[in-house]
């Protein structure tokens, strides 16, 4: 760790660790709503599973869209003053799920949605700032164990509150988080752009390191979106799950993730492609073994299990996505991976929740295995293309 040995570099700490408070402050809030409102929908609201797929579908599509075709398009100044504004009314937002009803929700999350869609490309780019690879690398690691660790705290902060509140009363306990990430987003720095260069069309989608990075991460995104929008609902219709243990299912889920990803950032990425074959075969086993479920304990079991490819899958991808481009295109290539996965994220819910609808949970999990499958087989053909992002230090 001679990387942090001098003054200098007591800066680069400073920054990392604002770039990982306010990761985990953004998404706490943002796992919140992606997983509680499908209970509420469900529970409080009586939407069927097509309305629920859909709902879930709204709040990532409308990322999406703010992602790709808004934030892509702008300059780092514009994007900076988007990334603030848009934290900020995040924050405004939040509080007002818990007025919500039948009708306003739709509107709730289609709003929030838009603009956490400039929030989490723009906390990657922000990266791209550290100058040396190996250290970007490691921070791209401890970005991802951010991720994970709000991913746990969350679930496990909801499941004591709904000993005593409501899941509507939840938002409010989230507020100050909010508050957290709009103090620090006006620390975040933005990659500098040559504007010559911003002229020159970059290629994102024929290179083969980007193609790579969204196969790799669509191998878990599609059922990741699945026990997302579905496996709190799977828990309570299948075995009578209380709320408050649910959300601790999902921080199983998350603390197996939060290990992966901690090994990771301990351990620096040299070879990707192994560490891409385990987390893709643990999906496929996961998902077939929450067909034969029979209790409780057996899936929080399966689910903490797919929490391991949660961990490893995403920091591949971008630990790729990263030795694929120049620091003038990263943002870019960011914007648009961010954006794919959010219509990824888009596709999944709308069609598990009309599957859901005719076949019923456990047929819908199966059969989410088999496009893994085909992802697994795609993914190795495209490691032996190009050797050099896996075999890159």
């Amino acid at each position: 760790m001679r990387v942090f040995s001098n003054n200098k570099n007591n800066n680069i700490i400073l920054y990392i660790t604002i770039v990982i408070v306010i990761t985990f402050s953004t998404r706490i809030n943002n796992n919140l709503i992606l997983t509680t409102i499908p209970l509420i929908s469900k529970y409080y609201l009586n939407f069927n599973s097509v309305e629920i797929g859909i709902l879930g579908a709204l709040a990532v599509g409308s990322a999406g869209i703010m992602s790709a075709l808004i934030n892509s398009k702008l300059c780092s100044e514009n994007r900076r003053k988007l990334f603030i504004t848009s934290i900020i009314i995040y924050l405004i937002f939040l509080p007002l799920f818990y007025f919500s009803n039948r009708y306003s929700i739709w509107v709730f999350v289609i709003i929030s949605g838009f603009f956490f869609g400039t929030v989490m490309p723009n906390i990657i780019s922000s990266t791209g700032t550290i100058k040396d690879k190996k250290i970007r690398e490691r921070t791209l690691a401890l970005y991802t164990l951010s991720l994970s660790t709000s991913l746990i705290a969350g679930p496990l902060l909801e499941s004591y509150l709904l000993l005593y509140f409501n899941l509507y009363q939840l938002f409010l306990f989230f507020i100050p988080f909010g508050i957290l990430a709009v103090a620090l987003s006006f620390k975040i720095k933005f990659p500098e752009e040559n504007r010559n260069e911003r002229k020159k069309k970059i290629n994102v989608f024929k290179n083969k390191g980007f193609q790579l990075s969204i196969f790799n991460n669509i191998s878990y995104d599609t059922p990741f979106a699945l026990i997302l929008t579905f496996g709190g609902i799977f828990a309570k219709a299948e075995f009578n799950a209380p709320y408050s243990f649910i959300e601790i299912l999902l921080a199983g889920f998350f603390a197996l993730s939060f290990i992966s990803r901690l090994i990771l950032s301990y351990k620096h990425l040299k070879k990707l492609y192994f560490t891409t074959i385990i987390s893709i075969s643990i999906t496929i086993i996961g998902l077939i073994m929450i067909y034969f479920s029979n209790n409780l304990i057996v899936y929080f079991i399966i689910i903490c299990f797919l929490g391991i490819p949660h961990g490893l899958t995403y920091p591949t991808s971008l630990t790729a996505l990263s030795r694929s481009f120049d620091e003038d295109e990263i943002s870019i290539a960011n914007t648009y991976f961010y954006a794919i996965m959010m219509l990824i994220a888009v596709i999944v819910p709308s069609i598990s929740g009309l599957m859901v609808y005719t076949i019923g949970l456990r047929d819908t999990f199966l059969f989410f295995a088999f496009p893994v499958i085909v992802l697994f087989f795609i993914i190795i053909y495209d490691y032996k293309k190009i050797p050099g992002i896996n075999g890159q230090s």
